[in-house]
């Protein structure tokens, strides 16, 4: 039973500025913690004051209650919190971050998520894609990713508008350059060893930016993606977000045409791995729907900033369908958020959990060493 929401700092700070923590005390006196993330700068100033008076109404709403999963914690804190923007949305997810802490010590918790969620019993412990940036990408960064030996190393682009030809030159030739150098890297730095990580792809709708139009030009994307494949060599690629389309079932329709066209190239055929298209994974379990009606993508991708009870959702709806449930942990992770993700993908069963690198290796570091110790349990 929840006894009381707590805030730390109890009272606000001056400007509004400080990390924030949001606690649930249980009717046994432990108390389980989440990070409150707020949107940066002027806005996060804007926002902080009204948290304190947001947790009045969610200590009354939750208050000698024992919700009756995620689910029912997650409608019980928003109908507490009404309309309320950013506030309200940081609250409502930390809420719910700090209850699937308080969940993780009971036993048999992962199977009770499961049963909630309607998601598959499995034991699939997840592998580490570290990935970084284009901002952040030196090749001393990199170098420190490839030596925890990743399973896939990442590369993921920001630029967008005009910016992506400059980024990626006009035919992604520069693209195709980072990842031959990817894989000359590995090789150097793991010589003899057989290492060949997976390379990994956050587009950001960079191909189709390229192509201007990738509904009409699908070939344009389609040549990019051959090219990207060479560069790869023996490696596989995964492709995430190779265009951007504004509505769910018109960008999950040519999703599923580039991954027939890229199955059916002579290039393709050649490979050992296929490549992989995926896709973020929509917050709304209906736009997930989407994509497992249509198999449109081999799986989504959970952003662990999110909210939780709505990606479990829609993860869920894709592993119905038989598509992969992956997780990503953002730059600015914090220890608890990773713990906690971890925790979640082999709820999910996710084939791997994607950590960025883009502050430090830290992330990563950690993820590799929780996995390790599950792995001996």
């Amino acid at each position: 039973m929840i006894t009381d929401v707590l805030l730390a700092p109890a009272t606000p700070q001056q400007g509004g500025a400080g990390p924030l923590s949001l606690g649930l005390r249980l009717d046994n006196g432990a108390v389980s913690w989440a990070d409150v993330f707020l949107p940066a700068g002027p806005a996060r100033a804007a926002a902080a004051p009204a948290l304190y008076a947001l947790r009045e109404r969610i200590t009354a709403a939750l208050g000698g209650q024992s919700p009756d999963g995620l689910g029912d914690l997650s409608q019980r804190v928003r109908a507490a919190i009404g309309g309320e923007g950013a506030a309200g949305a940081a609250l409502a997810g930390a809420a719910q971050w700090a209850y699937l802490a308080a969940l993780q010590a009971q036993p048999e918790v992962a199977g009770q998520l499961r049963r909630e969620y309607g998601l598959p019993d499995g034991n699939t412990l997840p592998v580490v894609y570290a990935e970084i940036s284009d901002y952040a990408a030196t090749a001393e960064r990199v170098d420190r990713l490839l030596a925890l030996r990743p399973a896939a190393m990442g590369y993921r682009l920001t630029a967008t508008g005009d910016l992506v030809a400059a980024a990626i030159g006009e035919k992604a030739e520069y693209l195709q350059r980072f990842v031959r150098e990817l894989g000359r890297r590995a090789d150097m730095l793991a010589p003899g060893e057989g290492y060949a990580p997976i390379v990994y792809l956050g587009l950001n709708g960079a191909l189709g930016q390229l192509a201007g139009d990738p509904v009409r030009h699908i070939g344009k994307v389609l040549g990019h993606v051959v090219g990207l494949q060479d560069a790869a060599g023996a490696r596989q690629l995964f492709l995430e977000e190779p265009f951007r389309l504004d509505e769910t079932l018109a960008q999950a329709a040519n999703l599923n045409r580039l991954k027939d066209f890229i199955r059916r190239t002579p290039n393709s055929l050649q490979r050992a791995e296929p490549t992989q298209v995926v896709a973020p994974c929509p917050p709304a379990a209906d736009e997930a729907q989407v994509y497992a009606d249509t198999g449109a993508v081999h799986g989504l991708v959970a952003d662990a900033s999110g909210d939780p009870h709505q990606l479990l959702g829609s993860l869920a709806r894709a592993r119905a369908a038989g598509l992969d449930a992956y997780w990503r942990l953002p730059a600015g992770a914090t220890l608890r958020q990773i713990a906690l993700v971890v925790f979640l993908a082999q709820v999910t069963s996710s084939p791997a959990i994607l950590v960025s690198g883009d502050d430090s290796d830290v992330g990563p570091t950690l993820v590799t060493r929780l996995l390790a110790e599950a792995a001996t349990e």
